[in-house]
């Protein structure tokens, strides 16, 4: 006897595998004839911003951020009690929870926590505790939640950066806005901000197989102080601090937007 309760499927079905278009085997250049990447940006160039605050009415800040073609959704929730009251702490806790959505990616994620994202979480509370005044919350947790609904590059810069306003947008008082920016190493040059095809060029270039070296910081533009760095792949201490140096001024350019976006939307809600 038919289930009317379900919505019955149709007796003939298609893979949808037979309607995907064939991935183009010719590479295009990172860099063209007049040193602009693909997208039209110069090499130090930084990708448009665009953020939302309020979004999560049940969240005690949230912000919803695009970077270019990378979006990012964080809530906040706290100050609460701990999880594990036997801890003893006078000072708060900030907890972390990064995740891509299964459908993010090119390839497709768990819907479990994988050890990149357990390593992103780590590194995003380490960014935060150096800004946040935990003493005003003792023995109280501040839980950070980050979703990566699209990831277009520069993911773990544009999750930190978003939760850096959301926590703005929970009224805690912090020390300074930490922002984040990384720079990908193409042949000679450095590139600001990159995008998800400039972070995993193609392996079978052979000349292009050293340029998937990054460095990532987290900036307090206010203190003028690096709180996390990190680097990926093999660099000479000349091209650290070149690095570095860059991504402090993409720190700048991106702190800025962000503050006029914050200002602009203040201005709009009160």
């Amino acid at each position: 006897m038919p289930e009317h309760k379900r919505i019955q499927g149709p007796e003939e079905t298609r893979n949808p595998l037979l309607f995907l278009q064939p991935e183009e085997k010719s590479h295009k250049p990172t860099l063209d004839g007049h040193g602009c990447r693909g997208d039209g940006r110069k090499p130090n160039q930084i990708r448009p911003l665009f953020l939302q605050c309020g979004l999560n009415p049940h969240a005690t800040g949230s912000v919803y951020l695009e970077h270019g073609k990378t979006k990012v959704l964080c809530a906040v929730y706290g100050p609460r009690d701990k999880e594990r009251r036997e801890e003893l702490n006078p000072e708060g806790v900030l907890s972390c929870e990064f995740k891509f959505l299964p459908f993010s990616c090119k390839e497709r994620k768990t819907y479990q926590q994988d050890q990149e994202e357990k390593e992103f979480s780590t590194i995003i509370v380490q960014a935060l505790q150096r800004a946040v005044k935990l003493d005003t919350f003792p023995k109280l947790q501040l839980e950070v939640n980050i979703v990566v609904i699209e990831n277009g590059g520069n993911a773990l810069a544009a999750a930190i950066l978003c939760a850096s306003a959301a926590i703005s947008d929970c009224g805690i008082e912090m020390f300074d806005f930490p922002v984040a920016c990384s720079v990908v190493r193409f042949g000679n040059e450095f590139l600001v901000d990159p995008t998800v095809e400039e972070e995993y060029v193609k392996s079978e270039l052979e000349a292009e197989v050293s340029s998937t070296a990054a460095i990532l910081i987290v900036y307090l533009p206010a203190l003028d102080e690096v709180t996390t760095l990190t680097q990926k792949g093999e660099l000479q201490a000349e091209e650290v601090m070149k690095g570095i140096e860059l991504c402090r001024e993409g720190c700048l350019r991106i702190h800025q937007r962000t503050r006029d976006l914050l200002t602009q939307q203040v201005k709009t809600t009160s």
